[in-house]
């Protein structure tokens, strides 16, 4: 049976805790600023509305690479027959919960006229890959998890459309897609690939956070691979070629050059955002595990119970947007979000405020969920 060391798992605990308030920023950002603003947009963005979204790119790597640590330790207290049927249960539950539940709380729409597969399901769906992939040693899973994660840009070029059985199941293994039908939306952004190699990274990891492991041998795996991964990405996006398919150009100010260079391909991540992404994270395992005081205590408690975090953040961010266009004199269900939210028609096509009003709005709605986080005792502080 493995038992994950308490020092490791407290630093991946403040880890998730800080990831989720850039998650919850971004979503503040989503509801509250300028409506259907495109931060990646060079032509128009500001530094700080591109860091704004930018941030929030280190939530779903930190996120899938815990789930994978926190993974080797959940199945090493079962039989890898039990396993079978657990991550089958845990995966349809997580799948079920991002359709019913994820969905509604993004559109309030009770007609789920817009479905997608986004980071809840992603993970549901590498549950069932881990099934399989469980009986295979872990040096052949750190290979998988490195070919997924370095070679998988050999598919870019593989696209596919329509909605036969043979192109969704490339969707959700690698192409993004936006998919109508009718008045109904379905949305495809976090594939299997490269994801689920970034899950396997993590279980891989788990050997290294056993509480009979070296913390010394612990620190320095992630100080290598994390100065490793920020090296690969400076020479991989200075050579501006394989790794990321949107090339950086230098721009009319160094601004939009240092812009450009960090506008990286999410759906699909690309090795690059990869890179800048992960790398940074090892490094901040590799410090955090000593870090006390009440700045690591708060993380740590908006880490505990991240799933529900996750959830009950989109719920109050999405209300209170709701609440606020009620009281400006637009009807509730301007903020029911559907496909005519985006189009030219969109009834919240002129709505929007400041990114200054966005992050007091982001400070707040960050001390709501640790308070709530507070009154709960989690029955269960498994990530899973």
């Amino acid at each position: 049976m493995e038992h994950i060391d308490q020092r490791a798992f407290k630093s991946q605990r403040i880890l998730l805790g800080i990831v989720m308030t850039f998650a919850i920023l971004d979503h503040t950002r989503l509801f509250f600023h300028y409506w259907n603003t495109n931060p990646a947009d060079l032509d128009h963005t500001t530094f700080t509305l591109f860091f704004t979204r930018f941030i929030s790119h280190y939530f779903a790597p930190a996120v899938f690479f815990i789930a994978g640590i926190e993974l080797f330790h959940w199945m090493g207290k079962r039989t890898k027959n039990q396993n079978v049927w657990q991550l089958f249960k845990l995966g349809s539950a997580l799948i079920l919960i991002e359709i019913f539940v994820n969905n509604f709380l993004y559109t309030f729409d009770p007609y789920y006229r817009t479905i997608g597969v986004f980071i809840i399901g992603s993970l549901g769906l590498c549950l069932y890959c881990m099934t399989g992939l469980q009986y295979f040693n872990r040096k052949l899973i750190l290979s998988i998890a490195l070919t997924i994660i370095i070679a998988h840009h050999l598919l870019d070029s593989l696209q596919m459309k329509g909605d036969s059985i043979n192109a969704i199941f490339w969707y959700l293994l690698h192409q993004q897609k936006f998919i109508p039908h009718g008045q109904s939306l379905y949305i495809v952004n976090y594939t299997l690939l490269p994801w689920l190699g970034v899950l396997l990274l993590g279980h891989f990891f788990g050997f290294f956070c056993r509480s009979e492991s070296s913390p010394v041998i612990r620190k320095k795996v992630l100080l290598y691979s994390g100065f490793t991964l920020i090296g690969l990405f400076f020479l991989l996006r200075g050579l501006n070629g394989y790794g990321e398919s949107i090339p950086w150009k230098a721009g009319n100010s160094n601004l939009i050059s240092l812009l450009s260079f960090f506008n990286l391909t999410k759906y699909p991540a690309s090795l690059d955002y990869l890179a800048i992404t992960l790398g940074p994270i090892f490094l901040f395992l590799a410090y955090a595990e000593n870090w006390k005081g009440r700045v690591a205590n708060f993380f740590f408690t908006l880490g505990q119970i991240p799933l529900f975090t996750y959830l009950f953040s989109t719920l109050i961010i999405h209300l209170a947007a709701m609440i606020w266009l009620c009281f400006n004199g637009k009807p509730l269900q301007t903020m029911v979000i559907t496909t005519a939210s985006y189009g030219k028609d969109s009834p919240l096509l002129n709505y929007g405020y400041s990114l200054a009003t966005v992050y007091i709005l982001w400070i707040v709605f960050v001390l709501i969920c640790y308070f709530m986080i507070k009154k709960i005792k989690p029955m269960n502080q498994d990530l899973l």
